[in-house]
């Protein structure tokens, strides 16, 4: 039997879909949660617009994907990855497992003078801290005070304060990092933002490169050493993503489609099924105690 999926992912990660931001509301723009389970999770690939911490406590095996790429930990670790980047990590057993994520959107960063700063973490798409439970705890007195500064009504300065200074401590641990994704050119970076935030629209090479001022050729070669797999790849996965979210609302599968930048709903079907093995109705189905 399979560690039960994670149903907390579609409340945590369809910020994908394109929604305005602005400074005034960016005490929204966060997360701290605390998972412990004893039965594992799959976590399917997806993609969002937030840089996410992850603590692991204790040793447990873990499956992690990134870009294409794939690797495993069993021991406790503190993982980082950058916003746009295609992701997942999966229990491979039923080892009890604690973690902590923090998830900030890039406007966290900018706010105060950028009193938040990734430090070394800064230059890499995705990198993992090996460590032990016991460095890790260390941590825990900030993690607390993080989690109790949630509140609305918290005071900016305060919750910036604790997660500015988790972020110092997480980056001076970063000396040792594993690094699974290298430095990327900020055009690369712009171009993953627009595909996530404007995927129902059409994102061919052509319209990429003239959006971006930049050879088509250039485009896909720059993209790939980026990213680990084409653009058009990339672009599937991010709309498949997107439909599997939008499969958990009450919408008919055309409007879907439409949202995901499929010309007609065989299309959304035919590539869904690609992808995932099943239908968008046998999706829908199978997570349909997820519907709101």
């Amino acid at each position: 039997m399979k560690p039960e999926r994670y149903k907390q992912i579609y409340v945590q990660l369809d910020t994908n879909l394109r929604i305005p931001f602005w400074t005034n509301e960016i005490e929204k723009l966060w997360i701290i949660e605390r998972t412990d389970t004893d039965r594992g999770y799959i976590m399917e690939e997806h993609v969002h617009q937030f840089y996410e911490l992850l603590i692991c406590y204790y040793p447990v095996p873990l499956r992690h994907t990134a870009a294409g790429n794939a690797y495993e930990t069993t021991t406790p670790f503190i993982q980082y990855r950058a916003p746009y980047l295609l992701h997942s990590t999966s229990a491979l057993d039923f080892t009890p497992y604690t973690r902590t994520n923090i998830a900030f959107h890039p406007l966290v960063l900018a706010e105060f003078g950028g009193i938040c700063q990734l430090g070394r973490l800064t230059n890499c798409r995705e990198c993992l801290i090996p460590t032990t439970t016991e460095k890790i705890m260390t941590l825990e007195p900030l993690l607390f005070r993080l989690r109790r500064v949630r509140d609305p009504d918290v005071p900016r300065h305060v919750w910036m304060s604790a997660l500015s200074m988790i972020l110092w401590e997480i980056s001076e641990m970063a000396e040792d990092a594993i690094v699974h994704g290298s430095e990327t050119p900020l055009y690369i970076q712009e171009v993953l933002q627009y595909i996530v935030e404007h995927a129902e629209e059409e994102l061919s090479i052509d319209s990429l490169s003239e959006h971006f001022f930049v050879s088509g050729t250039k485009l896909k070669r720059d993209f790939r050493a980026a990213v680990q797999m084409s653009l058009h790849e990339y672009v599937t996965n991010v709309r498949i993503h997107r439909a599997k979210v939008l499969l958990m609302k009450d919408m008919p599968l055309s409007l879907i489609a439409e949202k995901c930048g499929f010309s007609r709903d065989s299309s959304l079907v035919y590539m869904f099924r690609t992808h995932t093995g099943m239908t968008p109705g046998e999706y829908r189905k199978m997570n349909s105690t997820n519907i709101q």
